[in-house]
């Protein structure tokens, strides 16, 4: 009679009873016979609901085209909770109402009257309103009790399943509770008014667990409400029931494995307050989406996995959720991309398991065959496991054993017989464990080759403890081009004891792994010395700081890079040792070159993010990086790295100029001299600014220009943004700290001394207000040439040599180069063309420009000197201006023969030793016979 069903003979045996116990129903039953078959077919224990429920049945038919709406769902079970008085009435009337919508939804499902998807929506909004309706009743009846924890908040937060809003038939619900912060509750006043039961917020909030967990998954006559499942919290069944945000916060900091960022992939908040649920769902976003996770993470879920397979062989396993092909290798497939790449790509941060599967498809980790049949047999493979829970409301993944269940099993699945059913599902999880196998070995080889490889300049048995250092000392060292091996010696001992000082076996498992690479990276690079120094400090702190091994391990071109900059750079090797997140800066592809508008966008970003205080030291530390990397390779000319520099400068004092509260900065401006003026910023450079109102200063704009220095200036554990210099506005650091448009005028117009003209010729305006800034250009252009010829080449000659007397650091003897303050360097090159503009800028106001490039150019075209005089000068200013920046991120200021700089430095220019010191040496040569001919001369 029913051969239309899977069961005909389950069907028949609960239409019967179903009869028997409800004769009254037949007639309305005949009407729904077929369906009521199919449902009695699927799922005996809504059978039996539904034969001591018969009303339900029909409701649930009548029923099945109206979608579950939370907030309906919720009010639906308040008004149940009011006629309870009791938990143990709430507990009846909270499973009495799952069953009522599980019938809605099965009968849904088997009906074909809904898709996948919408049925596991619908399954977790059910759970969501059970869960947070059942949190209030049993809180209110707790806070009877202990009063109500003060100025407090619990949020219940979903994970698995039930975060992704996925939920089976038969799920648990993977839950754990956060609270905001440790207090009391208020207690509950007796009769003679005295507080009593005044608990902890701790206590209270570890009651309130353990009875709400009891109220949903005690086994009552009508069932459970729902399986609890607590040991995805912090210390596991050890831990505590419930934790505050910061306890979360600490412990993820500093005990959280890999396979709890995996758990925490699809939380949310469930129930309870969605406020304190946001917080903590953003609080530990930066430890589940790391930006700077290896790929030996996909060993450790390759190990996690490992532990829930069948011990049976893969192909005999009957379990699809933990077996060879499984539902749980396409979640992990999924969970890898995320671990490995959602920091950097948001678009992967998604809960629900085929939207993550389309985004890996998006971002093209994947290709569109194994996205189509990774999701094809994933909602396979669920609907398979619905059918097997659907049944006694059990939570299986087993097949069943028996030919009988499973030719039933088979024609729930849609098939004729149990061999085609078997035959295309074994297809099916053979393709699934196919495709997961493929990525693991393709990611574990793309790991393997992206490590530098070790040739031995380091035979194995040095990184034995036991191995003496003076092993060390034969020839291998001097053959790598170390100069001092004795210190050499030192420095590897020293960063091989670094390994066994690791807290963990895992660190220092990791440790063996990189700092043999960096090792021998250090012994091939340009300057092994200086290399090996920088990584005595490194391989300390990384022993240290697990995060700079997770962001290193596995990925030998940064391995390459620190080491090439720590050969090359002192200056910015100690950058990348104050903050892991600079090294995060080489995995984001950073290092490259960035237009003005980008550079701009990313600044605000980061004020947004951290403030503007850290923004503008964490800005100027990642550019410097980026930029010192693309002028060491080569990739970017002296010229545009001032440039860029100068411009990275110019955006953190418009931001923090614009960025004065109340509109403070209205009517200030700004004007940059020296090398901000010229745009000829380099390395850990001063700024020379003066301030400039339109009329009089106003106490905002005092306030405004002191705010700006104080953030700037201030020392941070991050060090200080910027060093700034005020004392170029008049009458120096005596002067006001503002200056009037009106004021600065007659100043320069009346009494400026000739250093002070010499030092306008470089200035312009940076930010604030553009009627300022125009006025500042007019006014810079009058002075200068009514003024300019006043300064004689005598006034340039005193200063000049009264600096060179006083601080040139120049010395043929010791073999000192001062390529800035020595004879015939940068600062005379400088004077001189300074010297030129003023002398002839009433005659050609063109030449008023503040770059010295510019500036020649300028000369050269007005015949001021020959074009060819101009051309050289211009050459020889770039010259030394790259001896300058390379001594800057060596942070040294002058240059010594027999040394790593000049190495360094003839390298990058593609020169021997010996010719770069030939044409250092004629150049300076050149400068100073010019400056004898133009201004000695004219003095």
């Amino acid at each position: 009679m029913f051969s239309f069903c899977p069961d005909p003979e389950r069907a028949q045996r609960n239409i019967e009873a179903f009869l028997t116990e409800n004769p009254g129903y037949a007639e309305k039953l005949k009407s729904a016979l077929e369906q009521s078959a199919l449902l009695f077919s699927h799922s005996q224990f809504l059978a039996n609901y539904c034969i001591y429920h018969p009303e339900s049945l029909f409701h649930a038919l009548e029923a099945m085209g109206a979608p579950f709406d939370y907030e309906v769902l919720c009010k639906e079970l308040r008004l149940s909770f009011q006629s309870c008085s009791t938990l143990a009435e709430g507990m009846k009337a909270v499973r009495l109402f799952k069953k009522e919508k599980l019938l809605i939804t099965t009968l849904k499902d088997i009906l074909k009257k809904a898709e996948f998807q919408e049925l596991v929506l619908d399954l977790s909004t059910l759970a969501d309103a059970i869960l947070e309706e059942s949190l209030t009743f049993v809180d209110t009846h707790l806070r009877q009790r202990f009063g109500v924890p003060v100025d407090n908040a619990l949020a219940v937060m979903g994970l698995g399943k039930l975060g992704a809003q996925e939920l089976n038939y038969s799920s648990d619900v993977d839950i754990i509770f956060v609270y905001r912060d440790e207090g009391e509750t208020s207690g509950v006043p007796t009769v003679q008014g005295v507080t009593m039961n005044r608990i902890s917020v701790l206590e209270y909030y570890t009651k309130l667990v353990e009875e709400y967990t009891k109220f949903l998954s005690s086994n009552t006559g009508d069932g459970f409400a729902y399986r609890v499942d607590l040991r995805l919290r912090p210390q596991g069944q050890w831990g505590s029931l419930a934790l505050s945000l910061r306890g979360y916060e600490e412990y993820y900091e500093s005990w959280g494995q890999i396979w709890e960022r995996a758990a925490l992939l699809r939380t949310r908040t469930v129930a309870g307050d969605q406020t304190l649920g946001n917080e903590f769902l953003k609080m530990v976003a930066p430890f589940v989406y790391r930006k700077y996770l290896g790929f030996d993470a996909i060993d450790e879920i390759r190990r996690m996995k490992s532990q829930v397979e069948q011990i049976k062989p893969v192909t005999l396993s009957r379990d699809i959720k933990r077996g060879y092909g499984g539902i749980r290798e396409i979640e992990f497939f999924i969970q890898i991309f995320q671990l490995l790449y959602g920091g950097r790509e948001p678009l992967l941060r998604e809960r629900s398991t085929l939207k993550s599967l389309y985004m890996v498809l998006q971002k093209g980790f994947i290709g569109h065959d194994d996205y189509r049949y990774l999701a094809d047999n994933y909602v396979f493979l669920r609907t398979l496991e619905h059918r097997l829970q659907q049944l006694n409301d059990i939570q299986t993944h087993a097949l069943p054993s028996g030919d009988g269940e499973l030719a039933v099993l088979a024609r729930k699945m849609g098939f004729n017989d149990r061999e085609s059913f078997l035959s295309v599902l074994d297809a099916r999880r053979r393709m699934v464990r196919t495709i997961y196998d493929s990525l693991l070995e393709v990611k574990s080889r793309g790991a393997e080759k992206s490590v530098v490889s070790s040739e031995g300049l380091l035979s194995d048995i040095f990184w034995d403890m036991e191995t003496p250092a003076e092993h060390l000392l034969s020839g291998e060292l001097s053959k790598a081009g170390i100069k001092d091996t004795r210190k050499a010696v030192h420095y590897l001992t020293k960063i091989r004891n670094t390994i066994h000082s690791f807290q963990t076996l895992r660190g220092r498992r990791r440790l063996e792994e990189v700092i043999p690479l960096f090792v021998e990276a250090a012994l091939k690079s340009p300057d092994p010395d200086t290399a090996l120094l920088q990584l005595v400090d490194f391989s300390s702190l990384i022993a240290t700081n697990e995060s700079y091994l997770e962001a290193i391990t596995g990925r030998g071109e940064i391995i390459d890079t620190l080491t090439f900059v720590f050969s090359h750079s002192e200056y910015l090797s100690k950058i990348f040792m104050s903050n892991p997140q600079y090294i995060g800066s080489l995995f984001e592809g950073d290092v490259r070159k960035k237009r003005l508008a980008q550079r701009e966008r990313e600044l605000r970003v980061l004020a947004d993010q951290y403030g503007e205080s850290a923004a503008i030291r964490l800005f100027r530390r990642l550019e410097e990086i980026r930029l010192g990397i693309l002028f060491l390779n080569k990739d970017m000319s002296v010229i545009e790295l001032m440039r860029n520099l100068s411009s990275d400068a110019e955006l953190v004092m418009a931001l923090l100029l614009k960025g004065q509260e109340g509109g403070s900065s209205a009517g200030l401006g700004m004007a940059g001299f020296g090398k901000l003026g010229g745009r000829e910023i380099t390395f850990n450079s001063d700024l020379d600014l003066i301030f400039i109102s339109l009329d009089e200063p106003e106490e905002t704009h005092v306030r405004a220009a002191e705010k700006l220095l104080r953030i700037s200036t201030s020392y941070t554990k991050d060090g200080i943004a910027y060093k700034v210099d005020t004392r170029l506005r008049p009458e120096g650091s005596k002067g006001p700290l503002i200056s009037s448009m009106k004021g600065l005028t007659d100043y320069y117009l009346n009494h400026a001394q000739a250093w002070e003209l010499q030092a306008l010729l470089k200035a312009r305006p940076l930010s604030g207000d553009k009627y300022i800034a125009r006025r500042f250009m007019e006014m810079r252009e009058a002075v200068l040439v009514q003024r300019g010829g006043e300064v004689t080449a005598g006034d340039i000659r005193r200063m000049r040599e009264r600096i060179s007397r006083e601080l040139s650091k120049d010395s043929v003897s010791t073999g000192t180069y001062d390529i800035k303050l020595g004879k015939g360097g940068l600062e005379e090159l400088e004077f001189l063309v300074q010297y030129l503009q003023l002398r002839h800028c009433r005659t050609h106001p063109r030449l008023l420009v503040q770059g010295t490039l510019p500036a020649l150019h300028r000369l050269g075209t007005a015949r001021v000197t020959g074009p060819g005089d101009a051309a050289q000068l211009g050459e020889i200013y770039l010259f030394f201006r790259t001896i300058e920046t390379v001594l800057r991120l060596r942070n040294e200021t002058v240059l010594k023969k027999e040394s790593a700089s000049l190495r360094s430095i003839a390298g990058i220019l593609d020169m021997s030793e010996q010719d770069f010191l030939g044409a250092l040496e004629a150049e300076r040569e050149w400068v100073s016979a010019f400056w004898n001919k133009i201004v000695v001369s004219e003095a």
